[in-house]
């Protein structure tokens, strides 16, 4: 998710690695991907920033306190 939201700091996602994930999680990836294609290109999340910024402070912390320390 943190990809999504912001390549540049947190990685970019290689799509290969939906070859590494159960069924179940490739599905709602899937179901991500979808949601992304369909938005206008210059929409942001801002509806759920919340809770991507809360993805990415348990996922990538070190992207997370970097942030703060900009701030």
């Amino acid at each position: 998710m943190g990809a999504w939201w912001n390549a540049d700091s947190c990685g970019g996602f290689d799509i290969v690695d939906v070859f590494n994930v159960d069924e179940s999680i490739a599905a709602d990836m899937a179901t991500v991907f979808s949601y992304v294609a369909s938005r206008p290109i210059t929409e942001y999340p801002e509806e759920y920033r919340a809770e991507i910024e809360e993805i990415i402070r348990r996922w990538r912390p070190k992207v997370s306190q970097a942030r703060q320390a900009r701030a």
